[in-house]
């Protein structure tokens, strides 16, 4: 099951605070509601992160397991992308609740990204109230972002 970061999380990473190690620090940035610890653990190998490094995050309360419907996550990426080879995976049809969570989850850390420059940013993402204050958001954020790191965003807001 993926996990997904808190609030908390992100204030404690943005804060440097000493309850996060460089190791650990390394998996909260990969964390973003897909992942499950395997594909993190896989991911961050080469850097020495381990279970009990996740684990230790969970008990702090800086990630959680993500609220991501089960038909968003229906494989590994390795399988999507070999079942699907270049075309876009079946996109499960999701509430408006579903879609606001998973896409101000998502801004929100395409945002932290940007650090100072992006702070306004990150403010008025957490407080779009819908979906459509975030779709009134994404040329501003295509701006500071570029249009790539953007396409999953939009393609969550699209209904």
């Amino acid at each position: 099951m993926p996990f997904a970061k808190t609030e908390l999380g992100i204030q404690a990473f943005k804060g440097r605070t000493p309850l996060m190690n460089a190791r650990q620090r390394a998996a909260f940035v990969l964390i973003n509601g897909v992942r499950d610890t395997r594909a993190l653990l896989s991911i961050t190998s080469s850097l020495g992160v381990s279970s009990e490094d996740l684990t230790h995050l969970v008990t702090q309360g800086f990630i959680v397991r993500a609220l991501i419907p089960q038909g968003l996550i229906a494989g590994s990426p390795e399988v999507v992308d070999s079942q699907f080879q270049g075309a876009e995976p079946p996109r499960p049809s999701l509430s408006d609740a579903e879609r606001y969570l998973l896409a101000k989850t998502l801004a929100t850390q395409l945002t932290a990204t940007l650090g100072l420059m992006g702070f306004r940013l990150n403010l008025a993402v957490e407080s779009a109230p819908d979906c459509q204050g975030l779709r009134e958001l994404l040329p501003k954020m295509r701006a500071a972002l570029g249009p790539a790191r953007c396409e999953e965003l939009e393609r969550i807001l699209t209904p």
